[in-house]
């Protein structure tokens, strides 16, 4: 059994993601609400304010999806990922690890 971890960055794609995880047989995810941390500390933190310029672009929440799955549907998810979010095409947008 595998823990897959998505930081979705790009909120738009999670609903057609988790239908994509549906069809491949994942069934059952955990969806939280996340901010970064240099979101927090350029907004929240007065002393690393003049950071905010370095985060151009960024949400202001993300989605962090949990979901445990077996060896093979943890590729599949990752895979799926990656193709739902548009990561392909930038990869540093979402973040996706399994462990």
């Amino acid at each position: 059994m595998k823990l897959v971890v998505i930081v979705l960055n790009n909120t738009e794609h999670l609903e057609d993601l988790l239908t994509a995880f549906l069809e491949i047989g994942v069934s059952g995810s955990t969806v939280i609400d996340s901010v970064g941390m240099g979101r927090i500390l350029s907004h929240d933190v007065p002393i690393f304010a003049g950071l905010r310029s370095t985060f151009p672009g960024t949400s202001p929440v993300n989605k962090t999806i949990l979901t445990v799955t077996s060896d093979e549907l943890c590729r599949s998810a990752q895979h799926l990922s990656r193709n739902q979010s548009g990561q392909q095409d930038h990869p540093h947008r979402d973040l996706g690890r399994t462990h």
